[in-house]
């Protein structure tokens, strides 16, 4: 930081004549601009350690990354070169975002974020330097941090450059589009609507990797008013509902394994096989092999083939913007091919432990513009609240209303708010 010389006014006052033997005091009043004697601003930068986010542009690498963020670090740049894991970050694609601690010396601490893979998963992809100096990556299990974040959004051209000039994730527009989906579509929003947001924001050390679900949501559109509120039944799992505690959107039908538990929910996992941090893309369902797999609605399958990590993959397209995915099958259906139109309760399959599996089980994903969405709150249907349950959902949704009221009172973009 340059220094910065200071100025001050400074006053005197100087008094007349004999000031013992008159009540009449003349003051004479001089006023002039000096230099004060301190000593400039200055910090010394090198101890600050921060974290900055950075996101992957086309063609980037991570020597272009780096020399994007101002930091020259020999040492770094030799070991992301040299040590096989951290050439996971070389697998970059354009969108995904980069967090780094680094200080004002242009010296790397840390790097870390989520890597795609080829089985529906994310895995958190974390080097640091460690105290004795050394550099290291870490396999072990992490503790995360979630915390809320607020946004307020007023749609001045289409919504999804006003949601991107506010820092919300791609993820929360698409889990939006789904949720509101039986009642207006969200891309469709026109100038001047707005968008209140409560969503979960999940941090390792301090920065951003991953986003989770949009805990409250409302939208004001031409004169009408929407609100959800998502609320966690217990099971790994939850849904929407409106302000009274009713299902504010009805899901399918069915789910594709009749009467079967959740073994892995959405979100963030320690992959047992893997052994690293995860974003599971989808939720698995535990069955014997052989159980049947049903398509829970109308759609037309779009491919049914072996892939790698999902070993027998179905997926579906069940209107413009929706697809699910259903993985590890023993088998296919017989007869199941690209372009075949299924009613909801056909069957396409039937469970097994094909491609990188732990055992026999269904990994189902629902997927909004191709962004992978919660089928927990997408796809499967929405029961209706107990009682004590919605004595539950009141007490929680109070806090995330006054939010959303308080919010909805503000006539700007608030890209965050405590």
């Amino acid at each position: 930081m340059a220094s910065l010389p200071l100025f001050g006014m400074v006053t005197a006052y100087a008094i007349t004549a004999d000031e013992a033997e008159t009540a009449a005091v003349k003051v004479q009043q001089v006023t002039e601009t000096l230099a004060l004697a301190l000593p400039p601003l200055t910090e010394s930068s090198s101890n600050t350690r921060y974290w900055r986010e950075e996101p992957i542009r086309r063609g980037d690498t991570i020597a272009a990354l780096l020399h994007r963020l101002g930091i020259n670090d020999g040492d770094a740049n030799g070991f992301l070169a040299s040590n096989s894991k951290a050439r996971d970050l070389l697998k970059l694609k354009p969108g995904q975002t980069v967090s780094v601690k680094t200080n004002d010396d242009g010296k790397l601490f840390a790097m870390q974020f989520l890597n795609d893979d080829d089985n529906g998963e994310k895995q958190l992809v974390a080097i640091e330097k460690a105290n004795d100096g050394k550099w290291q990556t870490s396999a072990d299990p992490v503790d995360t941090q979630m915390v809320p974040t607020v946004r307020s959004v007023t749609v001045r051209n289409n919504v999804a450059s006003a949601l991107t000039q506010a820092e919300v994730p791609a993820e929360v527009l698409a889990q939006l589009s789904d949720i509101f989906a039986d009642k207006l579509d969200v891309a469709k929003l026109r100038a001047g609507d707005r968008l209140q947001l409560v969503y979960e924001t999940y941090l390792y050390q301090g920065a951003p990797i991953t986003t989770g679900n949009v805990l409250a949501a409302e939208i004001d559109s031409q004169g009408k008013h929407y609100g959800a509120f998502y609320f966690a039944q217990g099971d790994d799992s939850g849904a929407y509902y409106d302000e009274n505690g009713h299902p504010f959107k009805q899901g399918f039908s069915r789910q594709p394994v009749a009467n079967a538990r959740v073994s892995s929910p959405f979100g963030l996992r320690y992959h047992p096989i893997l052994h690293a941090l995860r974003l599971h893309a989808g939720i698995d369902f535990a069955a014997a092999i052989g159980t049947p797999i049903i398509a829970p609605a109308d759609g037309v399958v779009m491919s049914a083939q072996r892939e790698n990590g999902y070993g027998n993959v179905v997926t579906l397209r069940h209107n413009a913007k929706m697809t699910t995915l259903y993985a590890h099958m023993s088998r296919f259906a017989a007869g199941l091919k690209a372009g075949e139109a299924v009613k909801a309760g056909d069957v396409i399959g039937y469970i097994g432990t094909t491609g990188r599996s732990t055992g026999p089980h269904l990994h189902f994903e629902v997927r909004v513009n191709g962004q992978a969405v919660d089928p927990a709150t997408s796809a499967l249907p929405t029961r209706t609240l107990t009682q004590s349950e919605q004595l539950a959902f009141r007490q929680q949704s109070v806090k995330l209303a006054q939010d959303l009221k308080l919010l909805r009172a503000i006539p700007t973009t608030v890209a965050q708010f405590d």
